[in-house]
């Protein structure tokens, strides 16, 4: 058996018995795939409308696909690299592939990227649930003060598990919500069409910042080693299946949000599509409120990778340092109270989405797992291709050696095109925003 073949059917072996759960404890592919992808489809998705006006509808359209398929591979990247390194923490597999330096790009990296995530998320449940009451109730509150009690009864007790399988089972009621938005997006939109115009060309105004909230839409890097960890047998073939299924629904889903929601209100898109339907439509208005049930659910996703990484950085992970669990739940309090805090005061989300995809979620999602996979992922190189040199002095873990195939110069070739693209959009695309701005 090659290793191509191989790395899909043999379990992950990592040197960290602490992090791996006993196999009974685990959770199916299918709910695994659940909690994927709940973590992908999240915010990003009522800003494709947006986004799309911006890229122009035909290279958007193709864009979307393009970087959902950059998007699965990084996700099988950073596991397979953890075959080799005998790593199972994104943080971990990055500094064994490219060292200390790009052990601190990833962290500065992940923070603002996931911060700005999880502020995102509370501004979009506080827009949702004021207007909702706005509409609805007797009496007029506050965005900050719903936001505020929201933020602490509901979600901040979800926030101190030790990873994300027991939140399986929100993933799918989150998940459970999202057709009724999609179809009530799709079929109230064509009600209003009409009132703005609708352009299909081919490259739009905004090229650049709308790559940065697709990619925003595809940050999914994050939950790779926590969902994988989350899995009841652990290989390489079980966590493709996995996140292959997570990115194909998340991208149909996606799809069919943006088309629609472009078809209705073109390029009067807002950054949070919802808002572009007036507040007496109810069925919109309960879409909004199941979007806003949505938004409250995926917020822990988003936020075990901040808890993660600063916990690492800080050295107080209780299982990695041995050290109290109060440092851990302190951090995380702190931390949330904080996110919610600017959440209050920021109501402003489209520069917002496209800053954060440019800037930081480029890094996470395709430089940073494209440079691990060639750094320490692939026995492919340039001399190798030129001379056209077999691997076999080059033998994988437990000393079975391989050939260079086709399939896995395709993989090299596809890991330098992640790296590209992401390179493309985390220079350029930051340069125009600001520029911009």
């Amino acid at each position: 058996m090659t290793a191509d073949t191989r790395d899909l059917a043999e379990p992950l072996v990592v040197p960290e018995p602490s992090k791996t759960a006993a196999p009974d404890k685990g959770e199916s592919t299918t709910r695994v795939g659940f909690n994927v992808l709940n973590a992908i489809v999240g915010s990003g998705i009522v800003c494709l409308p947006y986004a799309l006006h911006n890229a122009g509808f035909f290279f958007g359209v193709f864009m979307l696909v393009v970087i959902a398929g950059l998007s699965q591979f990084t996700l099988y990247a950073l596991v397979r690299t953890g075959t080799r390194t005998g790593t199972a923490h994104f943080s971990s597999v990055t500094e064994a592939a490219l060292g200390r330096f790009g052990y601190h790009a990833l962290n500065v990296s992940m923070l603002v990227d996931m911060l700005g995530t999880v502020i995102l998320y509370l501004m979009l449940i506080g827009d949702l649930v004021e207007s909702l009451v706005q509409i609805y109730a007797p009496v007029q509150v506050s965005r900050g003060v719903l936001l505020s009690a929201i933020a602490i009864v509901v979600i901040l007790p979800l926030l101190f598990f030790r990873n994300t399988g027991p939140l399986a089972q929100f993933s799918i009621v989150s998940v459970l919500c999202l057709p009724y938005i999609i179809m009530v997006v799709a079929m109230r939109a064509p009600l209003y069409a009409g009132e703005s115009s609708v352009n299909f060309d081919v490259f739009g105004p905004r090229i650049l910042p709308a790559m940065g909230v697709l990619a925003f839409t595809y940050s999914s890097c994050h939950a790779a080693f926590p969902n994988f960890l989350g899995l009841r047998d652990r290989s390489i073939g079980n966590w493709v299946r996995a996140s292959a299924a997570a990115t194909t629904g998340a991208t149909a889903i996606s799809m069919a949000f943006a088309v629609t929601g472009f078809l209705a209100f073109g390029s009067s898109a807002q950054a949070n599509v919802l808002m572009n339907f007036p507040d007496t439509d109810n069925w919109v208005n309960f879409g909004r409120l199941l979007f806003a049930v949505t938004m409250v659910l995926t917020t822990p996703m988003a936020f075990y990778p901040v808890r993660d990484t600063l916990t690492e950085i800080l050295k107080i992970d209780p299982e990695r340092h041995a050290v109290s669990t109060v440092y851990e739940s302190t951090c995380t309090v702190v931390v949330f109270v904080m996110c919610t805090a600017v959440a209050i005061v920021c109501r402003d989300l489209g520069l917002a989405y496209e800053l954060i995809g440019s800037l930081t979620a480029s890094v996470i999602n395709f430089v940073l797992p494209g440079l691990v996979y060639l750094w320490a992922g692939t026995d492919v190189s340039v001399g190798m291709i030129l001379s056209r040199q077999s691997l076999e002095s080059a033998p994988l873990l437990g000393g079975t050696p391989v050939r260079l195939t086709a399939w896995s110069l395709a993989k090299w070739v596809v890991a330098w095109m992640v790296v590209l693209f992401g390179f493309w959009i985390m220079v350029l695309g930051t340069y125009n925003i600001l520029a911009t701005a």
